[in-house]
């Protein structure tokens, strides 16, 4: 399998009502990990209306693109609800902490950049 690819962006963890308020740059992705914390890819630079929010560039992710039909190979490591279609699912894929968002056409596996290499052995 080929080496996961950085997963940029902008890590913000503001109030939850902010976080939702937010206007993202075009082309942009919110991956809302917590109510109060989220990931905001496709950004260099991103602005909430919450004084107290901490809003810095995200390093710590890595991702893989997948196929549907790559996908089909992964899905029966996970043991919980697949998300709607653009929304981020959370939790253990093959033992490994891990998170997936699924568009019509491919899925996107994101993982710590500290346990790729696991996730990775363990998958493929």
């Amino acid at each position: 399998m080929r080496e996961p690819e950085p997963l940029t962006g902008m890590r913000v963890v503001a109030a939850p009502m902010a976080i939702d308020a937010a206007v993202l740059p075009a082309g942009s992705t919110m991956l809302r990990i917590a109510p109060d914390d989220a990931i905001v890819t496709g950004a260099s630079s991103l602005t909430v209306d919450d004084r107290f929010a901490i809003i810095e560039p995200e390093f710590t992710f890595v991702q893989w693109r997948l196929t549907t039909a790559e996908f089909a190979d992964v899905v029966h490591h996970i043991e919980w609800e697949l998300p709607q279609r653009e929304a981020l699912g959370q939790g253990l894929i093959a033992g490994v902490p891990a998170k997936i968002m699924i568009s019509d056409d491919h899925v996107v596996l994101i993982v710590s950049a500290g346990l790729a290499h696991e996730l990775s052995a363990r998958l493929w």
